[in-house]
């Protein structure tokens, strides 16, 4: 069946280190927001997707302040309305089954099963990120399971947890409970959707909010992963080296190589060490340990 919704995109490329100034004009502007690295011009095409028609205008004046803010000129945009599409199932054709380490990720309208010895994960593309195909969501995959070679956990936590892949990695993998949040209620509801089709719903709690605010503050966790944004993820790292034990590891994704430094800083600046990385496609997949 086709989508009837009227969708419009708006794109524009910039700056690599421009990415967060226009980042914050467009997002009023738009309901998602999606980009593309281009590492070796140094660049990245941004497009933003709405359902209500937007003005040419409005968003001239937003990017043209930003620019001009930045001392560069306004970069070219292009406005246009989508054609009707069978979304559901363009999206379907375009996720193939996932190897990633040990897990087998799959839709459902995959009939191929796994070889023995892999974990089978159903994650059907929807609301809310996070299938195994982007780069920073296979790199913490890869992580997760080379942590579980070495090291025994008891109580991990997935933050920002969207699709809740991460979050049932782990259940799957280790056999424990494992907590997620996520600032969208949207995603929490996806993700308890997913723990049931995969059969750990009894071993998973989501919970709706930002960062670890539905979380107690007495609460700690040998293990946390935070597969979001470069600029949350620095937000962040007060809160998680509080709540996370000593000795224990971080997994921290969802940043390109190029923001590494300043995001490695603030994780530096609170006791963590720097113990592994992983680059895919330009996205970076940190694993760091606090001392203790």
């Amino acid at each position: 069946m086709t989508d009837d919704t009227q969708i419009w995109s708006i794109s524009l490329e910039i700056a690599d280190q421009h990415v967060t100034a226009f980042e914050q004009a467009l997002e009023p502007l738009v309901d998602s927001l999606m980009w593309t690295v281009d590492e070796p011009r140094g660049v990245q095409r941004m497009q933003g997707y709405t359902t209500t028609e937007p003005d040419p205008a409005t968003i001239s004046s937003a990017l043209a302040a930003v620019a001009e803010s930045l001392g560069i000129d306004a970069p070219e945009t292009t406005v246009e309305e989508l054609a009707p599409r069978d979304w559901v199932a363009e999206n379907l054709k375009e996720f193939p089954p996932i190897d990633a380490g040990r897990f087998f990720i799959y839709a459902s309208h995959v009939e191929e099963r796994p070889l023995p010895g892999r974990i089978p994960m159903r994650i059907d593309p929807g609301a809310a990120f996070g299938t195994g195909t982007h780069a920073t969501t296979s790199g913490c995959l890869q992580a997760i399971e080379d942590l579980g070679r070495r090291h025994e956990f008891v109580r991990p936590l997935d933050v920002g947890t969207g699709s809740g892949i991460l979050a049932i990695a782990m259940a799957k993998l280790w056999k424990l409970e494992v907590l997620g949040t996520d600032i969208d209620p949207t995603a929490v509801r996806v993700a308890r959707e997913n723990a049931h089709l995969n059969g750990v719903a009894n071993l998973l709690d989501f919970r709706a909010g930002p960062g670890f605010k539905p979380i107690s503050d007495h609460a700690r966790f040998d293990l946390i992963v935070a597969n979001i944004l470069a600029r949350p993820l620095t937000a962040l790292a007060p809160g998680l080296a509080r709540r996370l034990s000593a000795g224990g590891y971080a997994v921290l994704s969802g940043l390109i190589v190029r923001d590494e430094r300043f995001v490695l800083a603030a994780y530096l600046a609170q006791g963590l060490k720097l113990k592994r990385r992983y680059v895919r496609d330009g996205w970076l997949t940190l694993v760091l340990k606090k001392r203790g």
